[in-house]
């Protein structure tokens, strides 16, 4: 209901200004009265429930799956109007506010590019934006998947003000949030709406169909039984789709966006996550500036980097915090390793400072400890790897980066730079801990 307040209160302005305008304007006019509230209406809502969300307009790899989307959307079409037809005749208020809507719609429908632009561009972009990309996505972070959609296409029937087009908006919203939930991309909710909105325009167009009849009336014209049986097909075909969809996603990799600008921590989770999962990197998202790491802790530190990608950009994320604690020093360097010497100090610096203060140390006892914070779906999880070792008094190899070239893993005589990047993968505190989320996975 706030979001129908949101959109009424936007357009009392073009309301007011249409009774002064010629009416050779009317109709651009009642597509600028459309759009610019609708917009201020997503931007109001996007304030109020989703305050860092990132629209994702991008396809992604689903290219195959196309023509089966396109076949599903046209069977909820027919579903859709079947819905419309059940439904008796208006009476009373209803019908008044039916007529006026059909006059709206003939109003539009008279002027064919510019009710083309309101009807199979503007609608599809700026409803999936706010119903999709907003609203749904935000759904999806408080209440299990189904529910989510469930109140989302409630909400997108709502909207259209009109109980003779609330169960076909609704049954469309529940496809049209299916296929967001699964695909994560905005692409293909607002590329099955246009195409249904562009095909119900056009046929509206070319036939003798009046303003306040649909496409179940122009079915009806072979029959009541023909008309029955189609309608049972496109239920048995979006049964059917709906079971190829489920396989289809099921056997696709997992995409999981690294939350790290560190290339070394990148190639070295790449040799370790299981063959299923299809690293995304932030250059993919298309984030720009640097990860914050302002807590105390490593467990806070991993959970913050995880987050400002997963919730701005809807996707599953993992970002690490990994820290060096040496008894001797109380537990230091810890959450402050990758900057021990300094904000701008390289590994180099670090390892000097390191090795500095450890002079004169008889106990050399330390562990290095990876904590992997981790979204997956609405869920978070923090895993922990260690592994014991001693600082040496030198540093030692030429492999691998940080204070690889100091720490000596319990059980070697040998640095974590002087092993091969196979064996320090294989035993390696980030390895272990990544070894705990395969069956995340």
């Amino acid at each position: 209901m706030l979001i129908l307040l949101f959109f009424i209160i936007f357009s009392i302005p073009f309301s007011f200004i249409q009774t002064f305008t010629p009416e050779s304007s009317q109709a651009l006019l009642m597509l600028f009265g459309y759009a610019i509230p609708l917009i201020l209406t997503i931007w109001a809502t996007r304030k109020a429930f989703d305050k860092r969300g990132v629209f994702n307009y991008k396809p992604g790899p689903f290219w195959e799956l196309l023509p089966l989307i396109v076949l599903i959307s046209y069977a909820f079409l027919i579903v859709g109007e079947f819905t419309v037809f059940l439904l008796p005749e208006p009476t009373g208020i209803f019908k008044k506010i039916f007529d006026l809507l059909n006059e709206t719609m003939t109003s539009i429908f008279e002027h064919k590019i510019l009710g083309f632009l309101m009807i199979g561009v503007a609608a599809p972009v700026l409803e999936e934006t706010l119903f999709r990309g907003v609203i749904l996505k935000a759904l999806l972070k408080k209440y299990k998947p189904w529910k989510a959609i469930l109140y989302s296409a409630i909400a997108f029937g709502i909207f259209h003000l009109n109980p003779w087009q609330f169960l076909y908006a609704t049954t469309l919203g529940i496809w049209l949030g299916y296929v967001y939930w699964k695909t994560r991309s905005l692409f293909y909710p607002i590329l099955i709406h246009a195409l249904l909105n562009s095909t119900a325009f056009l046929v509206a167009q070319n036939t003798d169909l009046k303003a306040d009849e649909g496409l179940s009336d122009m079915m009806l014209k072979n029959g009541m039984t023909s008309y029955y049986l189609l309608v049972l097909l496109a239920l048995m075909f979006i049964v059917a789709a709906y079971f190829i969809f489920e396989k289809y996603f099921e056997n696709q990799p997992q995409d999981l966006v690294l939350a790290t600008q560190n290339q070394h921590k990148i190639a070295e989770i790449k040799k370790i996550l299981p063959s299923n999962v299809r690293l995304r990197s932030l250059k993919d998202i298309r984030f720009k500036g640097d990860l914050k790491e302002t807590g105390d802790t490593l467990e806070a530190n991993a959970r913050q980097k995880m987050r400002q990608i997963a919730v701005p950009y809807d996707v599953d994320a993992l970002a690490d915090d990994t820290g060096l604690e040496v008894e001797a020093l109380d537990g230091a360097p810890g959450v402050y390793s990758a900057r021990y010497a300094g904000e701008q100090a390289s590994y180099q610096d670090n390892v000097n400072k390191l090795l500095e203060e450890m002079k004169g140390k008889e106990n050399r006892k330390a562990k290095f400890r990876t904590v992997i914070a981790i979204s997956k779906g609405d869920k978070e999880y923090l895993i922990e790897g260690e592994i014991p070792g001693e600082i040496t008094t030198e540093p030692r190899g030429e492999n691998g980066f940080g204070y690889d070239s100091v720490f000596v893993p319990e059980g070697y005589d040998k640095t974590f730079a002087e092993l091969s990047e196979e064996e320090k993968n294989r035993i390696s505190h980030r390895a272990r801990a990544l070894q705990k989320m395969k069956d995340l996975f």
